[in-house]
């Protein structure tokens, strides 16, 4: 496992979960504590991602991007981090290894991979379940942790003497999944006892791994949909069992926030917000969240997205959309399962 590592700063920034708005592919920004930045994936190829990240980053204040983590090898995920480099120097690179060849991609995967390598010098980092991003701490703050819950389609070890999870219910396997989304990183991020799940592009029967027979991921307070909200992902079994206070789709207008995932979370008996990168322009309005949870309403996308400020401590947390004034807050859940 990679070690944790400490270093006492003097500081009471918050942590802030950014989902920049990439049209349906992943650009999530967290910003610990520490000022310590963490890209997780960086959209497509050319100027209009890695422009709008760049910018996210920013307008953070920051001039530079501590660790780029690619979740897997998707076009949306991976393929602007060579112009996203040109635009704001990169210190670390993470993923779940480079394979040689990507079945679904033929086309795009050897340039954009050879790009890839050339911006992180061939020495990017492959995680795997159970080790965690080396990340800076604060005195005064909440201990921060990004846990690696899920690679190449493995899981974390299940907590000692775990019971079996009854909030799993029954499930219902999908057929296999092939491609590279089966095989995406996935983490747990805290701070104090406010927690995130990010579980990239994972699909439904790896997903279930996670939570049957045993939850290995405990409860959270942030829920990113997984996959943009596509229903082949996002696991009923998964949303039951970690029971979010509120949830965040980084989806596009015609991509993603699909009405099933959005029924799911309405659900869950945890559930006080959820908030939506993009209106679904292919719903109806009751199959979208309320309009002023939604970043961009209209085809004429205003590239806003959404911004999670927890305070230092972790206790507290809330939402506002980046293009909006209006604030929502919301309280720390301390009674949570065991999870990494």
């Amino acid at each position: 496992m990679l070690g944790l590592l400490l270093l006492s700063l003097c500081s009471s920034d918050p942590l802030i979960v950014r989902l920049i708005d990439v049209e349906g592919g992943g650009g999530t920004l967290i910003i610990t504590p520490a000022r310590e930045s963490i890209l997780i994936d960086c959209g497509n190829p050319g100027a209009r991602d890695a422009g709008r990240i760049a910018k996210a980053i920013r307008n953070e204040g920051l001039n530079k991007l501590d660790h780029l983590v690619i979740t897997h090898w998707h076009v949306d995920h991976y393929g602007g981090a060579e112009t996203l480099a040109g635009l704001i120097p990169i210190t670390q690179f993470w993923d779940r290894g480079i394979p040689e060849r990507l079945a679904e991609d033929p086309g795009n995967f050897p340039g954009l991979i050879a790009a890839y390598s050339r911006v992180s010098k061939r020495m990017s980092r492959t995680l795997k379940p159970g080790d965690q991003l080396p990340l800076r701490q604060v005195e005064g703050a909440g201990r921060v942790t990004m846990t690696c819950v899920c690679a190449s389609g493995n899981v974390i070890e299940a907590p000692s003497g775990a019971p079996a999870n009854s909030r799993a219910g029954a499930l219902s396997p999908m057929p296999d999944d092939p491609s590279d989304n089966a095989r995406s990183l996935g983490f747990v991020l805290s701070l104090g006892n406010w927690r995130y799940l990010n579980l990239g592009d994972l699909t439904w029967n790896t997903e279930a791994k996670l939570v049957h027979p045993v939850n290995r991921l405990g409860e959270v307070d942030l829920y990113q949909s997984t996959h943009h909200g596509l229903s082949i992902s996002n696991n009923p079994a998964v949303i039951r069992t970690v029971r979010p206070t509120i949830a965040v789709f980084n989806n596009g207008a015609r991509k993603g926030g699909m009405p099933e995932v959005l029924s799911t979370l309405r659900r869950v008996d945890t559930i006080k917000g959820i908030f939506q990168v993009h209106r679904n322009e292919v719903a109806n309005a009751a199959e979208n969240t309320e309009p002023d949870k939604i970043a961009n309403l209209n085809s004429d996308c205003q590239a806003h997205g959404i911004r999670v400020e927890v305070r230092p401590d972790g206790s507290q947390y809330q939402v506002r959309l980046t293009g909006g004034e209006k604030v929502w807050n919301y309280t720390t859940r301390t009674a949570k399962d065991a999870g990494p």
